[in-house]
This record gives structure tokens, sequence and C-alpha cells, in this order.
């Protein structure tokens, strides 16, 4: 999976250093074209190297080339013009303290997922005693325990993925107003956004009780809907997915596939050019005619 997003990262970026026109581009396209085709051996590093050829982040090519070249750090203070306290030289940030805290959230995530997997065990779910005398919400609820104590097994990988990155070296992003160095150019995920973020919020904020509504329903639908979702990742096996989903009566897939037939269709752009009247073509040629 890593190594096709890489794949199909490069080729856009390619495609806009060489085959576009630079006015054609915006200002982020601009900045990560690669207008040089890249070598052989650049383009299997890039697409090998050992930080991120097992679950990533992927990264971008010209950050990765200069991070190779070890201009990585000097290029990031250079685009937010960074000025130093009476010393020409450019500091040499450190990346210690973003290496430290990843690697608690990794430890965190590691016990929890070993703590909690113990209490609510994935096999239950798809326990057919459980099936047969459980309800409908009950099963739902637990689906979501489950998935819920699932999840930082891979909040561990991916988090840890990101302090191999930065501890190497990579990853740097620059510096904020305060001075302060940033190392999340790289990373896999933000663990706050996926377990909270709500997104169109801006058009449920006429009242504080209708912001509050549509927050924690969005959340819960989000949830479940996740839960539901990612169930065969964590399975992984057809036959007890297949169960599960008759358990929980594919409600899901029934509900995705009924919005798809209420939602109303986006109306198409009148983008056809309308054919010329036979009329004033006529009279467009006579004139042309009379000229």
């Amino acid at each position: 999976m890593i190594v096709t997003q890489k794949i199909t990262t490069l080729a856009f970026q390619v495609h806009d250093g060489i085959g576009r026109k630079v006015e054609d581009l915006s200002s982020e396209q601009n900045q990560l074209a690669v207008k040089i085709r890249p070598s052989l051996l650049e383009y299997l590093s890039y697409l090998l190297n050992f930080m991120s050829i097992l679950v990533g982040p992927c990264s971008n090519y010209k950050d990765y080339i200069a991070f190779i070249e070890g201009r990585h750090v000097q290029m990031k203070l250079l685009e937010v013009n960074w000025k130093p306290n009476g010393n020409d030289k450019l500091p040499e940030p450190s990346p210690m303290g973003a290496v430290l805290h990843k690697l608690c959230i990794a430890l965190v995530s590691l016990l929890l997922f070993l703590t909690f997997t113990k209490s609510f065990p994935v096999a239950y779910i798809v326990d057919s005693q459980f099936i047969d005398k459980a309800s409908f919400l009950t099963r739902l609820g637990y689906l979501y325990v489950v998935m819920q104590a699932s999840k930082p097994k891979y909040y561990f990988a991916w988090t840890l993925a990101d302090v191999i990155n930065n501890a190497a070296g990579y990853g740097f992003s620059g510096v904020d107003e305060r001075g302060c160095f940033h190392w999340d150019l790289l990373s896999n995920l933000n663990i706050w956004n996926i377990e909270i973020r709500n997104n169109f919020r801006h058009f449920f904020t006429s009242s504080k009780t209708l912001k509050t509504s549509y927050d924690v329903a969005t959340w819960l639908v989000t949830q479940l809907s996740v839960c539901y979702t990612v169930a065969p990742f964590v399975l992984l096996a057809i036959e007890p997915t297949v169960k599960l989903y008759r358990s929980l009566y594919f409600h899901m897939h029934i509900l995705c596939f009924f919005v798809l037939l209420v939602l109303p269709k986006k109306p198409e752009g009148h983008s056809k050019r309308q054919p010329p009247v036979q009329g004033t073509q006529n009279s467009d040629i006579s004139n042309k005619k009379q000229k």
C-alpha cells in the first residue's frame, strides 16, 4: 500500500514538473513538482527506503531527496525565511523532543491494546451463543468496544513509524511564530482528529443546543460507521466477517445503498456548447460574403 501511494504521488509530481506549464499549477503543486526525471537508483531509494517501506508514512519525493542529500532541514528553514539572531549559520534542530513525545504515545497505545484486548476478546463478537442471546443494540455496542480496543494496535505501529523517521533526522517541518521547531512534516495519523473531530460544524452554530446535538450525533454515527467498516481488518477472515455482518443484518450496507438512492443527483453543468441556430448561421455567412 505504501509503495502504491509513493508511485502515485511521484507520478503526479513528475507530470506537474515535466508535462504541465507553471501557470497551470497551484502554488503547492509548483513547490512539489519534480522537474528532472529521477534516476533508477533515486526512484528505488524513494520507494523502498527502510524507514517507511512497511507502514509509511508516505512522503513527497523532493523532501526525501533533500533529506538524502543532507539539506532537508536547511531547505525548510529557508522556506520560512528563518533569520538567526546575530549568527549567519543556520541552526541544526534536534528531533529528540519529537521522538520522545511520539515514543510515549506509541508505548501508551501498546499498553492499552494489550490491556483492553484481554478484557474484550474479538472472537466473542462472532460467538454463536452471544449472537443468539444478545440483542441487536448489545451486539452493536460490543462491536464498538472491540474495535476501540483494537485501534491502539494500529496507533502503535503508525506512531512508531513516525518515530523512526524523526530519529533518522527526517520530518522537520519548520519553525512556528514562537521560534519552536516542529517535526511533523511526516505523519501517519492524528489520533485526536480521528477520534473526535467533526466536519461541517460551522453550519450548525446558530445555537449552542444545536451545535452540541450535531457534535454528539455526528461523532456517534462516525464511530459506529468506522467500527462496522473496519471489522474485517480485525477479524482477518471471510467467514467470521460474513457471520458478523449477518448478525447485524447488513444494516450499514443497506443504509449506504438507501442514501445513494435517496440523495438528489448533482445537476450537470451546462458545459456543452449549444449548436448555432440555422438562421443565425446563414445570416453570418451572408454578411461575410457581402464584406
